[in-house]
C-alpha cells in the first residue's frame, strides 16, 4: 500500500540525476574538501531551528540542514546573514539542486550523518528547487533484529520490521543542554521480524504519530539511520537525522509483511533486550506480586507499575513538613520565623510539603505507599500542603477529614520504587511512588488488547 512518513523525511526518495536542471550531479558520498566545484542533487530531510551562540569573536546565529541523496547524507549550516537569508525559504522534504559552500571535517559529537564532511555554506550558495517527477528511492541497508544485538551502542543502522505493539505516547524530561526541564514526547514500539527476535524501538519527533496505540494491523516500518541503544537491554531510536517511511512501497517490506500475515504473526518472539517481547516501560506488576516475587530485596531497586487504587491515606501525625522554598530541606521554627539548619539562614515563611503515607488496593491485596510532594497533590486532587494546612486551621478537622475521604477509591496508575529498609532492627519493603496518573480507561483497554495480541491468544 502507500505509505507515510515523518516531518519531513523522504516521501518520493531522493534525487540522484541531472534531471534536466543543466550539469551532472556529484554524490554526495563523493563530496570532499579536494574535488573542487561540486553540485548537490538531493532531498532537505532535516531542518534544525535558529540557535544563537558566543565566542571570542563576538556573537552570532546558525541553523544546520541535512541533505540525502541515494548515496549518503551530509549536514551544512548557515551562519548570520546567510541563515536569516535562508531559514524561512528552505522547506523540509523539498529536494534542492545546492551549490556552493566550503567543505571541512564534520564535528561527529553534533553531527550523526554518515558523512566524514560538513558544508559551511555562505553568500555564493544557491539552492534551486527541483520536481518530484523523477526522485528515485532512498537506498536503505537493513540490518536483522537479531543482528543489532551484536552492535555497538550508538551505532547507526537501518531496521525493518512489523510493528506488534505499539505503547501509547509518553512524556520525557530532557535532563541537559539548552531545553533542559522541558518535557517531549515518544512512542515507544516492538518490531518484529523474519528472525524470530522482537526490539524495542522508540519513535521521537513527528515519527511518533506515524503509528498508533491499539492499530492491530501490524503495518510495516521501515527506518534509515536510526541510532542503537543500550538502556534496559538493546534498542533503537529514530534521531534527527532519521527517515521513517511506513508500509513503504518496496520489495523488503512486501516480503516482511506477507511472511508476517502468514506465518510470523503467530510465531512467539524473543527480544533482544532481554525478557519477553511486548512490555516495553517498567514492568507492571500486581500487588501480590511484590511479596511472592521478593521485589525490593536485590542490589538494586526494583521499579515497576501498578494499578489501583488509593484506598486509605493516612491523615494522622505527620503528613508534611515544613521546607525552605529555595532548595526544599526542611526548616524548624525559629520565633515567628523558621531556621534551615542545612545553610544557617533564617527566612521569614516556609512551604509545607507532602510526606504522605497511603494503601493501594488491587484484585489481589493491598500496600502502604509513600508519596512526597508532586506525587502527594496528585492524590490530594490537585491541593498544595499549604493549602490543605490553611483549611484545616480555618475551617476546622471536619472539612479537613473530608478532602482525605473523597480522594479514596480512586483508580490510577503507579509508578513503583521498591528497595528492602532496615528500622530498628526489622526490615520491610518500602515502596514509593515515583509518578501517579488517573487511569485512562482507554489507554489500558488498548494495553490489554495489546497484551492480548504478543500472547498470541
Amino acid at each position: 500500500g502507500g505509505f507515510n512518513q515523518a516531518g519531513g523525511r523522504s516521501s518520493g526518495g531522493i534525487l540522484h540525476k541531472d534531471n534536466n536542471s543543466g550539469g551532472p550531479a556529484t554524490p554526495i558520498a563523493a563530496i570532499t574538501p579536494y574535488g573542487g566545484k561540486w553540485t548537490i542533487q538531493a532531498r532537505l530531510v532535516v531542518k534544525g531551528t535558529m540557535r544563537f551562540y558566543k565566542n571570542q569573536k563576538g556573537e552570532g546565529r546558525l541553523f544546520s540542514i541535512d541533505l540525502m541523496d541515494s548515496s549518503g547524507d551530509i549536514r551544512g549550516t548557515f551562519f548570520n546573514d546567510d541563515a536569516d537569508r535562508w531559514m524561512e525559504e528552505l522547506q523540509v522534504n523539498r529536494v534542492y539542486r545546492v551549490q556552493g559552500g566550503n567543505v571541512k571535517p564534520a564535528n561527529k559529537q553534533y553531527n550523526q550523518t554518515k558523512s566524514e564532511w560538513e558544508i559551511t555554506f555562505g553568500r555564493d550558495t544557491t539552492f534551486e528547487p527541483l520536481s518530484e517527477a523523477s526522485a528515485p528511492k532512498v537506498t536503505y541497508n537493513f540490518v536483522k533484529i537479531d543482528q543489532v544485538e551484536q552492535l555497538d551502542t550508538n551505532t547507526i543502522v537501518d531496521v525493518l520490521g512489523i510493528v506488534q505493539v505499539a505503547e501509547p505516547l509518553s512524556e520525557v524530561t530532557i535532563k541537559s543542554g539548552a531545553n533542559a526541564g522541558n518535557k517531549i514526547s515518544k512512542r515507544d514500539v516492538t518490531i518484529v521480524d523474519q528472525s524470530g527476535k522482537s526490539i524495542r524501538l522508540t519513535l521521537w519527533d513527528e515519527a511518533r504519530n506515524l503509528v498508533q496505540d491499539g492499530d492491530t494491523s501490524a503495518p510495516v516500518i521501515a527506518i534509515k539511520n536510526c541510532k542503537v541503544g543500550d538502556f534496559q537491554g538493546k534498542n533503537v531510536s529514530t534521531t534527527r537525522s532519521s527517515m521513517t517511511e511506513v508500509n513503504p512501497d518496496m520489495p523488503e517490506a512486501h516480503a516482511l509483511k506477507g511472511w508476517y500475515d502468514f506465518q510470523g504473526k503467530s510465531a512467539v518472539f524473543t527480544s533482544v533486550g532481554g525478557g519477553g517481547g511486548g512490555g516495553m516501560r517498567d514492568p507492571r506488576k500486581t500487588i501480590s506480586q511484590i511479596k511472592d516475587e521478593n521485589l525490593g530485596h536485590g542490589d538494586k531497586p526494583d521499579y515497576f507499575t501498578l494499578r489501583g487504587w488509593v484506598s486509605f491515606i493516612k491523615k494522622d501525625g505527620t503528613w508534611n513538613y515544613c521546607a525552605n522554598p529555595a532548595n526544599k530541606k526542611k526548616v524548624i521554627e525559629n520565633g515567628s520565623a523558621w531556621l534551615d539548619e542545612s545553610t544557617g539562614t533564617i527566612i521569614d515563611t516556609c512551604e509545607r510539603r507532602y510526606i504522605l503515607g497511603a494503601v493501594a488496593s488491587d484484585h489481589t491485596g493491598s500496600t502502604w505507599l509513600s508519596a512526597f510532594n508532586d506525587q502527594g497533590i496528585k492524590i490530594m486532587g490537585g491541593r498544595t500542603a499549604d493549602e490543605l494546612n490553611e483549611i484545616q486551621n480555618s475551617e476546622g478537622d471536619s472539612a479537613f477529614n473530608g478532602i482525605f475521604q473523597e480522594n479514596n477509591f480512586k483508580p490510577y496508575v503507579f509508578k513503583l520504587r521498591a528497595k528492602v529498609e532496615t528500622w530498628q532492627d526489622e526490615s520491610r519493603v518500602k515502596c514509593v511512588i515515583q509518578d501517579i496518573n488517573p487511569l485512562d480507561f482507554k489507554e489500558g483497554s488498548c494495553e490489554l488488547l495489546n497484551l492480548i495480541r504478543a500472547y498470541g491468544v
